[in-house]
């Protein structure tokens, strides 16, 4: 599983993307793929720990002792692991080749998946309400005509203020086709806004 969805969050589009366009790999969304990595990464950490020290402690430390004392007569393979170890923590800190290809890489892959007609029209649009978007985007469109506009195309709204996101996910779509379907200028309003940009990334 940490194979897996490592692989997934690696290839995985920038959250700002993921959000608006509900993209989901197997079913689950790019939050839903980091939970399951987060809460993976922590039962293998939990469980590793626990299986050392509840069955194989002794064997564990004979096993430590044993290397130790051989290793000690190969100060080589000693001062090897050790420059690796530095060498990748290091070099992927710092960016060097052949780390920094990989970085690059995997921002890349993650950069290609958003195309003009996928971007939202301001940072994390789809966590604004119907409120927000009358407000910044609507051009004097009341929230409440925008609800109607929802619900004559079949979407069903319970409040006006609902996020984008949250209509989405109870009408099984994203809240890129919600803020479509509203049929607005995506240009601010002047001197609207939340300012979330700079605050929630």
């Amino acid at each position: 599983m940490l194979l897996v969805s490592g692989i997934i969050l690696y290839l995985a589009p920038p959250g700002r993307v993921a959000n608006w366009t509900n993209w989901q790999i197997l079913g689950l969304s790019k939050q839903d793929w980091q939970n399951q990595h987060t809460i993976f990464s922590l039962a293998f950490v939990v469980l590793s720990i626990f299986h050392l020290f509840s069955i194989n402690w002794k064997a564990f430390w004979s096993y430590i002792a044993a290397k130790a004392h051989a290793g000690l007569g190969k100060p080589f393979e000693i001062f090897s692991i050790l420059f690796l170890t530095l060498l990748f923590g290091i070099g992927t800190y710092l960016k060097f080749q052949p780390f920094s290809t990989v970085i690059d890489f995997g921002a890349y892959l993650s950069e290609s998946w958003e195309e003009p007609q996928s971007r939202p029209p301001a940072p994390h649009t789809e966590r604004m309400t119907l409120r927000e978007i009358s407000a910044k985007f609507a051009g004097g469109k009341k929230p409440e005509t925008l609800r109607e506009k929802l619900e004559t195309e079949g979407i069903a709204v319970q409040s006006l203020d609902q996020t984008l996101e949250n209509i989405g996910n109870e009408n099984n779509t994203s809240a890129q086709k919600i803020y479509e379907l509203l049929d607005i200028d995506a240009s601010p309003n002047p001197g609207k806004g939340r300012g979330q940009g700079k605050n929630r990334q």
